[in-house]
């Protein structure tokens, strides 16, 4: 049986704006949800990714989340979103992707 995971979005970029849901969902849901927490970054599609949490002994992170297989001990369903520009934005390759659809 597979888990749940609520559509609760996280900032987890350091240097460089990303955001982050456990869980595998909607794309355009989870943009709206961001959108709507007030992140404005220019962001790129978000994707499905397996991640691992790993602790971070350097002081200044208390974690870090690290891609990996699906069926990796410990890993969980994301969702996830990393800064982008231009043509590679969300707005942009959204439009883009659903005129796809209609051709």
């Amino acid at each position: 049986m597979s888990k749940s995971y609520p559509l609760e979005i996280e900032n987890v970029g350091d240097d460089t704006y990303i955001v982050m849901s456990r869980g595998h969902h909607d794309p355009d849901e989870f943009m709206r949800k961001v959108r709507e927490e007030g992140y404005d970054w220019p962001l790129g599609m978000p994707t499905h990714r397996w991640v691992k949490r790993t602790p971070a002994n350097d002081g200044d992170h208390t974690c870090w989340y690290n891609f990996v297989e699906e069926g990796t001990r410990g890993a969980f369903p994301a969702t996830y979103a990393h800064e982008a520009y231009g043509d590679d934005r969300y707005e942009i390759a959204s439009t883009v992707a659903e005129g796809a659809k209609h051709e």
